[in-house]
């Protein structure tokens, strides 16, 4: 029979999944996520009939597709499921769907599609702290979410499913040496995996985002690396997580 993979299978992957195994913590992320977005949960209102399940889990041996059968009992790729373990980063604008939005220009003032809105409150709050931070360079009030996908409809096709937005604060930095010759996306995850273990360690359900050439300073490209910090999680001492999550990303003590 022929395979009909519907989900690319991701490259060089071997490391990272390796990294996953050798921390006990990282295990028990994935494995809470999985049974949090599992059909089966009580807290699920949707789930899939037996002949739904029987037939994503044939169809998922025979074509060697493990994310589809997933897909079909949980909602969730198999990268889905670690980006919402805080294990992987999730990419800038992914499928084509602007993630995050940055609401203020590089001074910090908000932009003026977002004035007059109800995120205005928690702008005035993230304004004086960025008036007192030293390096207030690329650091951004902003929304993001968190995601996973779903068949929209019988022909299979896929689309994002958006499981929370939340506002923040957003710091976009140049990705390390380290990461920059990777040539899979699996691999840069795997070369930012200590980055984001120490991150989440210190800032549990900080977002990190990941992006190639998408960073532009002096008409030169560079991959970058964003830390957003959700208001609801970190706007009490909001100043001193912004300090940690640069402290983190440049290896300082």
């Amino acid at each position: 029979m022929k395979e009909q993979t519907i989900f690319p299978r991701e490259e060089k992957a071997e490391v990272l999944f390796q990294k996953i195994l050798n921390d006990h913590w990282a295990c028990e992320k994935l494995q809470e996520t999985f049974c949090n977005c599992l059909f089966c949960n009580d807290d699920l209102d949707a789930g899939i009939s037996p002949a739904e399940f029987s037939l994503a889990l044939f169809n998922a041996y025979t074509n060697r597709d493990l994310s589809a059968f997933l897909m079909g009992i949980c909602q969730n790729t198999l990268f889905d499921l670690l980006r919402n373990s805080f294990l992987i980063p999730y990419r800038f604008d992914a499928d084509g769907k602007q993630n995050p939005v940055i609401m203020t220009d590089e001074n910090g003032q908000l932009l003026p599609a977002y004035k007059g809105t109800d995120h205005e409150k928690e702008y005035r709050h993230f304004h004086e702290v960025y008036k007192n931070l030293g390096n207030q360079k690329n650091i951004y009030f902003a929304q993001a979410y968190r995601y996973s996908h779903e068949y929209q409809s019988d022909y299979m096709d896929v689309e994002q499913k958006i499981l929370e937005k939340n506002m923040g604060v957003l710091l976009i930095r140049e990705l390390p040496d380290t990461v920059k010759e990777k040539e899979t996306e699996a691999e840069v995850y795997s070369a930012v995996w200590d980055l984001m273990i120490e991150l989440e360690k210190n800032l549990p359900m900080a977002y990190v985002f990941y992006g190639q050439d998408s960073l532009v300073e002096n008409n030169n490209r560079y991959d970058e690396i964003g830390i957003f910090l959700p208001n609801s999680i970190f706007l009490k001492n909001l100043e001193r997580h912004v300090a940690k999550a640069e402290e983190i990303i440049y290896g300082e003590k």
